[in-house]
């Protein structure tokens, strides 16, 4: 019996990807069968696709990564005072829970490396781009040695500690990383508490406590 026929769903690529992603948001050690099965098509579909588990999870952990970096700059960091782009930067990484989860599991999905690798693809699209329209590449490393412009926390802490709304004593690199570590934390609050149902008034309650102990922690006194 065919995928159609038997009632089972078409989807594309990139639609399997993120569906995917929060069947192992829901249980990391998944199968393909299991997978398969929550998203509603057949493990054929997902071997046609993917070719196997790991080939999946390295999509899905690519992905992640893309999605967390374009809430972070959906956030508008550069815009305004250090501390209120620091709120929504919070407030942002929010609306991405799958990621979240799979970035703070115990075994997770979505690494450094994942970042990594996100980071040179963009830098190769980046060079395309510039040579499609007649520009310079040179100082562009499509194999990622170009200049770091730095963690882009770090520099929002940087210019919050600069116009007087992020308190100058605190180290720069411990704060960005207590930023990161909060969200994480609020978000698994959040999880640890839906009793197997998603409440948008629990998850808005678990990110004021988030942003709150983030402002109170780095505005100055």
């Amino acid at each position: 019996m065919s995928e159609v026929s038997s009632g089972m769903r078409r989807l594309g690529k990139s639609t399997l990807i993120v569906e995917a992603m929060t069947v192992l948001a829901e249980n990391s050690r998944a199968s393909m069968a299991d997978i398969a099965s929550a998203i509603g098509v057949g493990r054929t579909t997902l071997y046609r696709y993917f070719g196997d588990r790991e080939a999946l999870i390295a999509e899905v952990a690519r992905q992640g990564a893309r999605m967390f970096t374009d809430a972070l700059l959906g956030a508008r960091p550069h815009a305004g005072l250090g501390l209120e782009a620091v709120e929504r930067i919070c407030a942002q990484l929010f609306t991405v829970p799958d990621v979240l989860t799979l970035m703070f599991a115990d075994n997770p999905i979505i690494t450094d490396d994942s970042f990594a690798e996100v980071e040179r693809e963009r830098r190769i699209e980046a060079a395309g781009a510039d040579v499609s329209a007649g520009g310079d590449r040179s100082g562009v490393d499509p194999g990622g040695d170009a200049k770091d412009e730095g963690d882009p926390v770090e520099v929002i802490i940087r210019r919050g500690q600069g116009d007087g709304s992020i308190a100058q004593d605190v180290p720069v690199e411990w704060a960005a990383m207590y930023v990161f570590l909060t969200i994480g934390s609020g978000h698994l609050y959040d999880v640890s508490s839906r009793s197997g149902s998603r409440d948008p008034g629990n998850r808005a309650a678990a990110l004021d406590l988030t942003i709150r102990a983030i402002t109170k922690t780095l505005r100055p006194t």
